[in-house]
C-alpha cells in the first residue's frame, strides 16, 4: 500500500509535467486556438483533412508540438516535411487547417505546432527527412509510433499521456535513454525486458546519434525494425 505522502507527491509530479508540456513555448493545449495560420498554395484543407508539404534545408532541425492525436513519425526519402491530419470518426468543431497554430521554416530549423481537439481524435502522419540532425517531439495525449531506424540524428520524444511505440534496432542509435514516470516499459527485442511503475533505462547501441524518450503516464514499447 502506498503512503499518502508518496501518492500526493506522484500526483503533483504528474500534474506539473502535464502543465509544463501543455504550454510548451506558447503551445497552449488547454483552449481552442485563436490564431489561424494561412495555408500555402498546394496545401489541402477540409472539414476532416489537412495535407501539406514543405522543403527543408539540409541540416535543419525539426521541432514538433502536437496536442491530441494518434501520431506516426516516419523517415522520408527526400528533403520534404510532409504532414497529413485526418479525422475518421466525425468532424471537429473547426476546419482542420484552423488547428495549425504555427509552421515556421528557416535554413536552420522547422517549428510545427498542431492544436488538435481531444474528441474526435485525429490521426496524424508526419514524414521528416531521414538525415535530419535533430528531431524533438512534444505530444500531450495520444498514441505514438516513431521510426528510429529511418530517422537519424538526435531524437527527443516527450509524451504526457499515451502509448509510445519505438521501432528501432540497436544500430540506429549510440545511446538510448527511456524514462516512464507512471506506467509500463517493455523491450520486445533480445534480451526481452519488462518493468512497471517508475522506470529509467539507459541503453547503448552500435549506431550514431541519441534517442531520449520521456513518458509521464502511459506505456513504452521498444520493437525491432524488420
Amino acid at each position: 500500500m502506498q503512503k499518502p505522502g508518496w501518492s500526493c507527491l506522484l500526483a503533483g509530479l504528474l500534474l506539473f509535467a502535464e502543465h509544463a508540456l501543455a504550454q510548451h513555448e506558447s503551445m497552449d493545449c488547454t483552449r481552442e486556438p485563436s490564431n489561424h495560420l494561412k495555408l500555402a498554395e498546394g496545401d489541402e484543407s477540409s472539414a476532416t483533412h489537412l495535407q501539406l508539404s514543405r522543403k527543408i534545408a539540409t541540416g535543419a532541425s525539426i521541432d514538433l508540438d502536437v496536442c491530441d492525436a494518434d501520431l506516426a513519425i516516419k523517415g522520408g526519402k527526400d528533403d520534404l516535411l510532409r504532414v497529413s491530419v485526418d479525422f475518421e470518426n466525425g468532424a471537429p468543431k473547426l476546419p482542420v487547417g484552423d488547428y495549425l497554430q504555427a509552421l515556421a521554416v528557416t535554413s536552420d530549423s522547422v517549428s510545427l505546432k498542431l492544436y488538435l481537439p481531444k474528441q474526435p481524435r485525429a490521426k496524424v502522419i508526419i514524414v521528416v527527412p531521414a538525415n535530419t540532425p535533430g528531431t524533438q517531439l512534444n505530444l500531450i495525449r495520444g498514441d505514438l509510433s516513431f521510426e528510429t531506424d529511418r530517422i537519424s540524428g538526435e531524437r527527443r520524444i516527450n509524451v504526457v499521456s499515451g502509448h509510445v511505440n519505438i521501432l528501432g534496432n540497436t544500430d540506429s542509435y549510440k545511446t538510448l535513454h527511456a524514462s516512464v514516470l507512471l506506467g509500463r516499459y517493455h523491450d520486445h527485442r533480445q534480451p526481452k525486458e519488462s518493468a512497471h511503475g517508475i522506470i529509467s533505462k539507459s541503453l547503448s547501441g552500435t549506431g550514431a546519434g541519441s534517442i531520449e524518450i520521456n513518458v509521464v503516464k502511459g506505456s513504452l514499447d521498444l520493437k525491432a525494425w524488420d
